[in-house]
């Protein structure tokens, strides 16, 4: 079979035998693609770049018994800024684990690989806004998986979903109903969350927004805060999986 190119996302690299790297990486037509980029463990080899995670690159590709091999590559997006702080880290690593946990297939394929391209870009350039891009790049994950609804009437009295107004909304499909104080106080805590109409609100922005403006959202830090509990929350019942990599964070003083 011949080489093929492609641009792709690498999200994670790992060792192989004693100086080969396997890399995962996302790309926009083909999905999710392990390449072993051979002597890329070795100082001064041209395939090094292959073991730093969250970069673009442009990758040639040989293939030879069903597996590829990195032939030659070059950097796209150099996002390494992410490596300047503990907050960034954390937070793109989140983001690999839910790329390499998901599966997507036709159309999806492409837009997942925007996201993360957006996301990952973001995270390098705007790292004080590191929570905004964690919770926006949950729900449109999310959303992408075909986990959400966009959130506009209610399920217990059929009305518009309005500011000034607290919601009950569940983790485990798309039901949102006006937080009555009887039946908040009995589901919260359970697969139920109380959330402010600015975090629906955001939520409804995360959900069909343009990728390029997915992540300039602006929120107060009390709604920053609850949108990033509850898609973490909403993510790991969806995907049936504990996503906790940001909890390294509450050992720093002053998180």
């Amino acid at each position: 079979m011949e080489p093929f190119s492609c641009r792709g996302i690498i999200l994670a690299s790992r060792e192989f035998k004693e100086k080969d790297r396997l890399v995962s990486v996302l790309t926009s037509d083909r999905g999710l693609v392990t390449i072993c980029a051979k002597g890329s463990g070795r100082p001064g080899s041209k395939s090094a770049f292959a073991s730093i995670p969250f970069m673009v690159c442009d990758f040639v590709v040989s293939v030879s018994h069903g597996y590829y091999y990195l032939k030659e590559g070059t950097i796209v997006e150099n996002n390494s800024d992410i490596m300047n702080s503990l907050e960034t880290m954390a937070c793109a690593s989140h983001m690999s684990a839910c790329l390499l946990d998901s599966t997507f297939q036709g159309e999806n394929t492409h837009e997942a690989y925007e996201l993360a391209a957006y996301a990952f870009y973001m995270l390098a350039k705007r790292p004080q806004d590191y929570l905004i891009v964690y919770s926006a790049f949950n729900w449109r994950l999310l959303t992408i998986a075909g986990f959400t609804v966009k959130y506009d009437i209610t399920n217990n009295g059929g009305e518009p979903v309005t500011p000034g107004n607290n919601y009950l909304v569940s983790l485990v499909g798309g039901t949102i109903e006006l937080a009555k104080n009887s039946k908040a106080a009995r589901l919260t805590g359970t697969d139920y969350r109380i959330l402010s109409y600015d975090c629906v609100d955001a939520l409804n922005y995360f959900f069909d927004c343009p990728l390029n403006r997915l992540f300039t959202a602006k929120a107060s830090e009390t709604v920053v805060e609850d949108l990033k509990d509850f898609t973490t929350a909403y993510l790991s019942v969806q995907f049936d999986k504990n996503y906790d990599g940001l909890s390294i964070l509450n050992d720093i003083p002053g998180n």
